[in-house]
């Protein structure tokens, strides 16, 4: 599962040529980065899901993301790792390695796409048409597909879908070069929840023991 994060975390490629940005679309994405933008945190529970269809293999995980979404802090929860970011430099505590790696915050690649800026990535760096629609388990959701300008990421593209009904993110799923898919779903989302000063604070004594590896 660390060699699947750091894919989601770092990954990359891409088609450059892909025409206009659709107007719609674009009020659309906006519409939904203010409006998460607006919560003061968020608490959101996810699934990942990363399928490798060449090995037809597919792993899932649930995970937690607290976040200021005005700060850029954040502190992701997953079964055998922790990532903690004060908004200046993130913690990455890894279990199964009895390791804690520290990098700065600002250290991700450009067009890197993970749980704490799934509201977000979108912002730039992508080209995308005009949304479809599908229906799923009955909800009406918007279908974007966003593609790289960027020739140097090793994915192909994004899907993210929208529940039509709330104006939020069902999912998002990068396509990588490789052929693999990598999903996010958002199971439950609140915002504005209450969160303590050790939230977002690597503290040493909740993982007495391990090796603290500075890389910054």
């Amino acid at each position: 599962m660390k060699k699947i994060m750091s894919m989601i975390i770092f990954i990359a490629c891409g088609l450059s040529a892909f025409g206009q940005n659709d107007p719609a679309t674009e009020k659309l994405l906006n519409t939904l980065r203010e409006k998460y933008q607006s919560y003061r945190t968020a608490k959101i529970n996810f699934t990942l899901t990363a399928t490798n269809q060449q090995k037809q293999i597919t792993v899932d995980e649930k995970g937690e993301l607290i976040v200021e979404p005005r700060t850029n802090r954040y502190r992701i929860t997953l079964n055998d790792q922790v990532m903690i970011s004060d908004g200046k430099q993130q913690w990455h505590v890894l279990k199964e390695e009895q390791e804690v790696q520290i990098t700065e915050a600002d250290g991700e690649q450009s067009g890197s796409i993970t749980p704490a800026n799934i509201f977000s990535f979108y912002s730039e760096g992508f080209k995308y048409p005009a949304a479809k629609s599908e229906t799923i388990g009955g909800k009406s959701l918007s279908v974007i597909d966003l593609i790289p300008t960027d020739g140097k990421v090793s994915y192909v593209k994004v899907r993210l879908r929208l529940d039509k009904s709330i104006n939020q993110i069902h999912d998002v799923t990068v396509f990588d070069k490789s052929g693999s898919l990598y999903t996010y779903t958002i199971q439950n989302f609140t915002p504005n929840v209450k969160v303590t000063s050790k939230t977002f604070i690597f503290d040493k004594t909740d993982y007495p023991g391990m090796e603290i590896v500075d890389l910054r």
